[in-house]
C-alpha cells in the first residue's frame, strides 16, 4: 500500500502551491531554451523566441520549415521539443492533482466519557437492546465492533465533526491456566487457576460417561440421559458458560466471583437457514467487574446444524471447510460409531437412551468443543454445535473519569450477560447453497473479539442495575486536508528544486542577451544609442514599426541609402563580376 502524508491545507493553497511549481517548471523550459540559444547556432534564438510566442505560433512555423525546408533538422527536432516539453510542463500539475484526494484528519483529542441510557429487556439474561449486530460476508469482525461503539446507540448526541475513538489499552492476563469441567462431573481439566463450566441440558448425567484422553489437553466423551428422559427425540443444546476462581462445586465457592455468559438464540435468521444449518456463527461476549480489581472478558462463538443421523458424515463435512484439517471435527465420527454407554439394568437394551458425544481441546485461553446429541434409538435425528470460547482475566484499575460517571459503584451482580452480539452473515454461493465455514477463522475471530474487548478494559462498562452504558473515548475535531502519496510528494519536491537551481543558474552561464525577450534586446539596443532614459515599458506602433516614435526597421528608401552609404565607406563587399553579368 502506498504511503500518504496528510497535509492540512485547503484546496485554494493547493492551488497556490501548483501555480508556483508551473511557474517555476516553466522558467526551468525557457532556461533550457536560453542555453540552446547560445550554443545551438543561428536559428537557436529564433526557436527560443518561436516557443515564447505559444503553441500556434510554433506550429505555424513548424509547417512553414517543412514547406519550405529552409530550416536543418536539429532546427526542426528543436521546434517539436519546444513544443512537447512545454506541453508538458504546462500540464504536468494537472497529472499530479489526479494522485491528490481530500481526506479528513483528527486533531489532539481530548479525553471524555460518554453516559448513554439503554433499554434492557426483560430475559433470563443482562442485555441492553440493539446491542446485536450483523457481521457481512468477507468484513472484520473487529471493525464491526469499532463501528458499533461510534454509533448513535452509543452516542445519542455526538458533536459534529467530531470523531470518537474508544481509548484501549494494554492488559496482562492473571491467570491462563484454566480447569475445565464440562456437564456438572463430566470431565474436569486438573485444577489450574480457575475455572471454565460449560452446560447443555440437564438431561444428561455424568454418572453415566465415558471419558477418554486422548492427549494432554484434548478429550473425547460420551454421556447418556437418565432412562426416563429415554423417550424424546430431540436434545436442545443451549450453551451455558461459567467462569470462577473458585470451584463452582466448591462448598466454599463465591457466587459473586462468578461470571456468566450464555449463548444467544435469538438469531437475525430465525429456522433453519440452508442445508440444515439453523446458526452460523455467532459470537457472544461479555465482561465482569470484580470486587478485587479484576476484571474477566470472555467470547463465545457457536455454529449450529441439524440433520439425519444416516447423513451425518456428509452434512459435517458439507457444512465445515476444514473438517478433515480439524481434529474435533475428523474424531466426532470414530467416536459415535465405536463409543457406546452400556444400558442400566432392568433398561431394555433395544430403549439405548440418548447420548451426547463431545470432543474438547483447551489451548492457552481458548476452548474449542464440538458436541453432537441424537434422542433415543427411535430417533434419527442429530443436533451438533461447534464452540469456541476464549476466556481473559486481568487487573485493571477503573479511570476516574469512569469512576465519578458511575459514583464509584462496582457491578458485582453477575447474572448472564451479554455486552454484544456478533451474527455473521452467510455467505451464499451461487448454488444458492451456504458455503462451507473454517473452524480456523472461528476461532482466529473470537479471540480477535475477546482481545478488543480486552483491550478497552474498564472504558467499556455496562450498568445493568441502572440502564446505562459508560464509554470512555478520545474525542477529536476532523480537519480537513489532502492525503498525498508520498513518492508525488517527493518527487514534485525534486522537480521544483531542480527547475529552479537551473532557473536561477542559467543567469550566470549564459548571460542575458539570452535570456531576455527580443523586446528587451530591442530596448537596450535603443538605450545604448540614445542619449535620454528608455522606459521600460514602451509605446508601440505597426505602421510604421516603432518604439517611442523611433523606427526600429527603415523603409525601403532608407534602407537603399543606408546600403549605399555602407558601400562607400566599404563595408559591403563588392560584388564579383560573374554575378554582374548573371
Amino acid at each position: 500500500m502506498t504511503e500518504k502524508v496528510f497535509l492540512p491545507i485547503s484546496i485554494f493553497y493547493l492551488n497556490v502551491l501548483f501555480a508556483i511549481f508551473r511557474f517555476v517548471l516553466i522558467s526551468a523550459v525557457g532556461a533550457i531554451f536560453a542555453i540552446y540559444a547560445k550554443y545551438g547556432g543561428e536559428y537557436a534564438k529564433s526557436v527560443g523566441w518561436i516557443r515564447r510566442a505559444g503553441y500556434r505560433e510554433m506550429i505555424k512555423t513548424f509547417m512553414s520549415a517543412i514547406r519550405h525546408k529552409n530550416a536543418p533538422g536539429s532546427v526542426m527536432a528543436a521546434l517539436v521539443a519546444g513544443f512537447f516539453v512545454t506541453l508538458v510542463a504546462s500540464f504536468l500539475d494537472k497529472g499530479i492533482a489526479s494522485f491528490i484526494t481530500p481526506a479528513f484528519k483528527p486533531g489532539p483529542p481530548t479525553r471524555v466519557t460518554v453516559v448513554s441510557s439503554q433499554f434492557q429487556p426483560r430475559s433470563i439474561y443482562a442485555m441492553f437492546f440493539g446491542w446485536s449486530f450483523l457481521v457481512p460476508s468477507g468484513d472484520d469482525v473487529v471493525e464491526t465492533m469499532k463501528k458499533a461503539l461510534n454509533s448513535s446507540i452509543a452516542i445519542s448526541k455526538p458533536e459534529e465533526g467530531t470523531v470518537y475513538s474508544p481509548v484501549i489499552s494494554g492488559y496482562s492476563t492473571t491467570c491462563m491456566d484454566f480447569g475445565v469441567i464440562l456437564e456438572e462431573e463430566g470431565i474436569r481439566n486438573g485444577s489450574g487457576c480457575a475455572w471454565i463450566r460449560v452446560s447443555f441440558t440437564s438431561n444428561l448425567k455424568a454418572g453415566r460417561s465415558i471419558k477418554t484422553e486422548r492427549s494432554p489437553h484434548r478429550w473425547s466423551i460420551v454421556m447418556a440421559s437418565d432412562p426416563e428422559e429415554a423417550n424424546y427425540t430431540t436434545i436442545n443444546l443451549p450453551v451455558l458458560a461459567t467462569h470462577s476462581f473458585e470451584d463452582p462445586y466448591s462448598p466454599s465457592s463465591d457466587p459473586d466471583s462468578v461470571c456468566r455468559f450464555l449463548e444467544d438464540d435469538r438469531s437475525i435468521y430465525p429456522g433453519v437457514i440452508f442445508d440444515g444449518v439453523t446458526t452460523y456463527p455467532r459470537t457472544s461476549t461479555t465482561k465482569c467487574f470484580h470486587d478485587d480489581a479484576d476484571i474477566t472478558v470472555a467470547a463465545m462463538t457457536t455454529t449450529r446444524i441439524v440433520g439425519k443421523m444416516a447423513a451425518f458424515d456428509s452434512m459435517i463435512a458439507g457444512f465445515y471447510s476444514t473438517y478433515d484439517k480439524d481434529d474435533l471435527l475428523s474424531t466426532m465420527t470414530e467416536t459415535i460409531r465405536t463409543t457406546r454407554i452400556p444400558s442400566l439394568p432392568g433398561q431394555p437394551s433395544e430403549n439405548i437412551t440418548a447420548q451426547m458425544w463431545a470432543e474438547l481441546w483447551v489451548t492457552n485461553s481458548t476452548i474449542d468443543i464440538f458436541v453432537c446429541a441424537k434422542g433415543g434409538q427411535s430417533s434419527e435425528m442429530f443436533e451438533c454445535v461447534y464452540i469456541t470460547i476464549t476466556l481473559y482475566r486481568f487487573n485493571e484499575t477503573i479511570s476516574n473519569a469512569t469512576l465519578q460517571a458511575i459514583r464509584s459503584k462496582r457491578y458485582g451482580g453477575f447474572s448472564h450477560s451479554a455486552y454484544m452480539i456478533l451474527e455473521y452473515a452467510p455467505d451464499i454461493t451461487g448454488n444458492n447453497t451456504v458455503a462451507p465455514i473454517s473452524t480456523e477463522e472461528i476461532r482466529k475471530d473470537n479471540i480477535a473479539v475477546a482481545d478488543y474487548m480486552a483491550r478497552l478494559g474498564s472504558n467499556y462498562y455496562a450498568d445493568f442495575d441502572e440502564g446505562n452504558l459508560y464509554i470512555e473515548y478520545d474525542k477529536a475535531k476532523l480537519e480537513f486536508g489532502l492525503d498525498v502519496p508520498l513518492w508525488v510528494l517527493l518527487a514534485a519536491g525534486f522537480i521544483t528544486l531542480v527547475s529552479f537551481c537551473v532557473w536561477q543558474l542559467t543567469y550566470w552561464l549564459v548571460g542575458l542577451p539570452h535570456i531576455s525577450s527580443l523586446y528587451n534586446i530591442i530596448r537596450t539596443q535603443m538605450g545604448s544609442m540614445s542619449t535620454t532614459p528608455i522606459p521600460r515599458l514602451m509605446r508601440f506602433r505597426y505602421q510604421p514599426l516603432m518604439f517611442e516614435d523611433i523606427r526600429i526597421l527603415p523603409d525601403q528608401v532608407e534602407q537603399l541609402a543606408s546600403e549605399a552609404q555602407l558601400l562607400e565607406e566599404g563595408y559591403v563587399k563588392s560584388i564579383e563580376p560573374e554575378e554582374t553579368e548573371k
